[in-house]
This record gives structure tokens, sequence and C-alpha cells, in this order.
């Protein structure tokens, strides 16, 4: 696809494309899983309920010139907010700057347009609704046949089945062996997604990238006793990043930078 547009135009408009959906994030984050409407009321403080002026609703902007806090009542917006917003907008650019004004650029933005509302629901519930997994199931059954991502269709079923498979088979061998839920069923949903979009190969890449990363971030979190052995922890935000660090570390020519290392060092 021919660029017609110089980046200089098209990276701020970029930016303020991320920092806007990630802001309508937000709300997504907020409301969907207490199961409010996403439209209905408008932005509001969640403290005084009144009305949020558009003046004070400008992403990233309004957070800073406001100090922080809601002009009606004084109290005090979580910088979780703006660093979604913030998030979105250069995950918008990064991948932009990698694969240009291209159906893979399209396609790869609403992975990510996806996975931050997942993540950090996740975070904050233990769920990841099942809208975001329609959506994109939808997305690649679309994106697949008509080959608007850098594999084939079948290596995107197969990459699907051993992703969602193998988070399954854990969560069966957890369950017998801890006698608790170890998996949930919103990841193993979730792995269809993420294993259509990588293939087979990325898949297991991003599967060890999750799990190395799930590991290093529990051992920190139980030393810094952030949390306890109890603890129930949100798989979601892990899958998520193992799988953007995949496809970050894809080189768009062919290969990957740490399957490239892994290689070099067995072979």
């Amino acid at each position: 696809m021919i660029n017609i547009i110089p980046d200089q135009i098209i990276i701020p408009f970029l930016f303020i494309l991320g920092a806007s959906f990630g802001s309508f994030f937000n709300v997504v984050i907020y409301r969907m899983p207490i199961k409010q409407s996403i439209i209905i009321p408008g932005s509001h403080c969640y403290n005084c309920k009144i009305p949020i002026r558009y003046i004070d609703n400008i992403p990233i902007i309004s957070y800073f010139l406001l100090g922080g806090r809601c002009r009606s009542c004084n109290s005090p917006f979580s910088f979780r907010y703006t660093f979604v917003e913030i998030l979105t907008a250069i995950m918008t650019i990064w991948f932009y700057i990698i694969y240009g004004p291209s159906t893979y650029f399209i396609m790869y933005l609403i992975l990510i347009y996806l996975l931050i509302p997942i993540t950090f629901i996740d975070i904050d519930h233990l769920i990841i609704p099942n809208q975001f997994i329609l959506i994109g199931l939808l997305v690649l059954a679309i994106g697949l046949p008509f080959n608007l991502l850098p594999l084939n269709w079948l290596d995107g079923i197969y990459g699907a089945l051993v992703f969602a498979g193998f988070l399954f088979f854990i969560g069966v061998i957890g369950q017998f062996i801890l006698k608790k839920e170890s998996i949930g069923f919103g990841d193993v949903k979730l792995g269809l997604i993420l294993g259509g979009y990588l293939g087979v190969e990325y898949s297991i890449l991003a599967l060890y990238l999750s799990f190395a990363i799930a590991a290093i971030m529990v051992f920190i979190l139980l030393g810094g006793k952030f949390i306890n052995r109890k603890a129930k922890i949100p798989f979601g935000p892990y899958l998520a990043g193992g799988t953007l660090l995949s496809i970050l570390t894809t080189i768009p020519s062919g290969g990957n930078y740490i399957l490239n290392w892994y290689y070099s060092k067995m072979f």
C-alpha cells in the first residue's frame, strides 16, 4: 500500500487517534464488567456524578491541566486513565512504524485495541468478557481467508488450536494437582484469538514468553509482599504481553529476533 500522506501528518494523527481510543477504553474497562452502558450517560466524575465538560475531557492533556482532579468536587482521578491513553497512543504509532499503511497494521491495531481493555478488565475483575472474544474471532474469520495477516489461514487455525489447547491442558492439569482453577476458560478462549493471529511457531514463542513474564512478576510480587500465595493472578495480561512481544520482535521481511537468537545458540 502506497503512503500518500507524509509521516509528519500521519504520526500526530495516529497519536490523537490512539489517545482518543484509550479514553474510550477507560469507559469500557470501568463500565462493561458492571453491566453499565458504555455510551449513556456521558463521561462524568464517579464521585460527584457531574458531567465532565468537553474542555476537561481531552485525552492526556486535561489530566495534567486539572492536576489530576475533578474540577467540580476536587476528588482525584486515577492516573491509570491517562496511562491507558498514553499506552494506546504509543502502541498505535509503534505498529504503524513497523508495518506502515497496510492491512497488517489494521489487523494488528484491532488486536491491540482488544488486548488493552481485556488486560485491565482482567486485572480488576479476573474476567475476560465474551464480547471481545467474539469480535476477535470475527476479525480472524475475515482476515485469515483474505490473507490480511502475514500467515496463511491454515497456520492461523493450527496456531489457535495450539495456543488454546495448551492453555486448556495446563488448566486441566492444574485443576487435578492443585484442586482449584489455575487457568480460566476466558484465557483459553483468548488463546484462540492470539493463536489465530500468530500461527503455530509464534504461538509457542508467545506461550513461553507469557509464562516466563508471569513467573518473574509473581516472584517479584510475592517477594515484595504485594500479594500472598493464595492471591488469584489474572493471566490475560501476561498472555497479551507475551503475544505483543512476539509480534514486536518479528522482522517484517521474515523471521523473529528472539527465535533467530535461540536457533543460533541451539544449532
